[in-house]
């Protein structure tokens, strides 16, 4: 923004003087900055209030940045899917999206809930938008000036060989688009939504929402940014806080006579004297990422806690702090809706020490004498991970690789004498099916495995001897796979190059509980998290499932006594 432009910006919001709504700078102000012009136009938002970036001084620095892409992590009631519909529409009216802008929601209820209760009442309270829409005869889709606005819902409609799609995704051009609640959104749907920008030359894309758990949707999007933070200044020693990361050390009780309560307020956390929202700054933890020079360049990120939006109680705040101290179970929700940042219990996901935990002193082998299980998760690049049975209902794997093709997993069988072996049935059966035959010519016992499209019927596992198949509980075979690594029963080859690609893969997934929002049901699940690569989980899956299939004759001397009946890792209750 040129500096004349921004003193008079300046001017405006600190209403030194009245400004003359005939001046050439206002009104050019007025056309190019969508702060200015929603103040100037004391824009109605819901309830009654009345636009201002008094209280909301972090929503100015948002909604003027001009990076191609932008990520806001947020808390609750942060405003901000109110400041990017505001900034879209005043895009439209002043011309400078001419294919219109897509502001994406989740599933089409949400679109129906916004449209009824936020976006209706915003048109109908302020004539200076309503006098630049023209009737579309739709409550979702509003043509703006020359050009439109729609309000679109990214569900799957149709899935095409395994793979989802959605007209609403797929058919709509448009020079920015808005995934608002990211986390909420199918990843395929979310990974076709940048393809409408390709026949733009803005290519604008903002991604925001409250997060839920660590390296994934939001959270994935701003650790890809250059991650800036509300920094809060000290007006005692100048220093700086970051309210939401050094919570609780952020707060301070204060009163001021002996007759009154302890009241909460923030602190600074090197001298210890009250400070004020007001005197934030944005401040990036990674400025090499994004450079406002470059907007074309890099993610721009924004993390909104509630702690500084302008109807944050404090007091209400701790109260819900002491409360998730006492039940643990509402401590995500603290996390998500009051921070702004990511949680999952220690229980519901592996952290990388816990699989290097397991790592014991040997290298891994490169062949064996001893019968041995194989698990394997087929895909362009198989996942392999090969062990021998040991006492004492333990497990020592000795191989473990990325390898192409079932002749390579061929060659593993006979290289490391494996007597049993799970495998992935799909997306390859025929080859497969010719694997397995191959190996029976061997006495492998080999099976497929796959999980059923829900999790919801009863029992573990169900077995077809017939044609070889397993089809497992995913969720349980998690679980399980879980305990294992937890359990100290298993022992990793010692950590290598491979071994920290197996334990980034094995944690590269989180047990959440998903709510369906038709039926009310609720449900827990593992998701994808990270780079979304968890092949060799699977892969460890698979292998708990094939040893149990080792006999002790197969094995050799190792485990002479030990029956079988007595080995089943799936039956040891951890």
């Amino acid at each position: 923004m040129e500096p004349h432009l921004r003193n008079i910006m300046e001017t405006a919001t600190k209403k030194l003087v009245p400004l003359n709504p005939d001046s050439e700078d206002i009104s050019h102000m007025m056309e190019m900055d969508s702060c200015f012009w929603a103040e100037q136009n004391g824009i109605k938002l819901i309830g009654g209030t009345i636009f201002s970036l008094d209280g909301c001084e972090y929503m100015g620095d948002i909604m003027r940045d001009e990076a191609r892409h932008i990520a806001v992590m947020k808390g609750a009631q942060a405003r901000i899917t109110t400041l990017f519909m505001l900034r879209a529409i005043h895009a439209l009216i002043n011309g400078r999206y001419p294919q219109g802008s897509i502001y994406y929601f989740p599933n089409k209820i949400a679109v129906e809930n916004f449209s009824k209760t936020r976006f209706g009442p915003l048109i109908a309270d302020n004539l200076c938008i309503r006098r630049h829409l023209k009737n579309t005869n739709s409550v979702n889709i509003k043509r703006v000036g020359r050009s439109f606005l729609r309000l679109l819902g990214a569900t799957a409609t149709i899935d095409i060989q395994g793979k989802k799609d959605s007209s609403s995704v797929r058919s709509e051009p448009a020079d920015e688009v808005i995934l608002d609640e990211r986390d909420l959104f199918d990843d395929a749907m979310a990974d076709m939504i940048p393809d409408r920008l390709l026949n733009s030359l803005l290519k604008l894309m903002v991604e925001l929402g409250t997060p839920t758990i660590p390296d994934f949707g939001i959270h994935k999007v701003f650790g890809e940014s250059d991650q800036k933070y509300r920094m809060i200044k000290c007006r005692a020693c100048n220093g700086y806080t970051e309210l939401a990361s050094e919570f609780p050390k952020s707060v301070k009780y204060e009163r001021e006579t002996t007759h009154e309560k302890y009241k909460p307020h923030f602190a600074c956390i090197k001298c210890g004297k009250e400070i004020f929202v007001s005197d934030g700054e944005y401040v990036a933890k990674y400025p090499d990422r994004y450079d406002p020079k470059y907007p074309k360049e890099g993610i721009s990120g924004y993390h909104v806690s509630h702690f500084i939006t302008p109807n944050c109680e404090l007091s209400m705040v701790m109260a819900k702090y002491e409360a998730a101290l006492t039940d643990s179970s509402k401590m995500g929700l603290f996390y998500n809706s009051m921070l702004g940042f990511p949680y999952i219990p220690l229980e519901d996901r592996l952290r990388q020490q816990d699989v290097f935990n397991c790592c014991g002193d040997d290298v891994m082998r490169a062949s064996s004498v001893v019968g041995t299980a194989m698990g394997a998760d087929i895909m362009k690049t198989n996942r392999i991970v090969i062990a021998e049975k040991k006492p004492k209902d333990g497990a020592k794997v000795i191989y473990m690789a990325r390898v192409s093709g079932f002749d390579a997993l061929y060659n593993l069988v006979i290289k490391f004498n494996v007597k049993s072996a799970v495998i992935c049935l799909r997306p390859y059966e025929e080859s497969f099916r010719k694997f397995q035959a191959r190996c029976h010519d061997r006495k492998v016992k080999v099976f497929g495995s796959v999980y059923p499209a829900s999790d919801s019927r009863k029992g573990f596992k169900k077995t077809d001897e017939q044609s070889g198949v397993y089809t497992v509980n995913r969720t349980e075979m998690m679980d399980k796979s879980h305990s294992w690594v937890k359990s100290g029963k298993l022992e990793l080859p010692r950590k290598c190059e491979e071994v920290i690609v197996f334990a980034r893969e094995v944690c590269n997934t989180a047990k959440v509980l998903e709510t369906n929002d038709l039926t009310g049901d609720r449900i827990y699940k593992y998701r994808p998290i990270g780079d979304k690569q968890e092949h060799y989980r699977h892969a460890l899956n698979y292998l708990m499932l094939a040893l149990p299939n080792l006999h002790d004759y197969q094995i050799g001397a190792t485990c002479v006594g030990e029956s079988k009946s007595n080995y089943d890792p799936l039956k040891w209750n951890l």
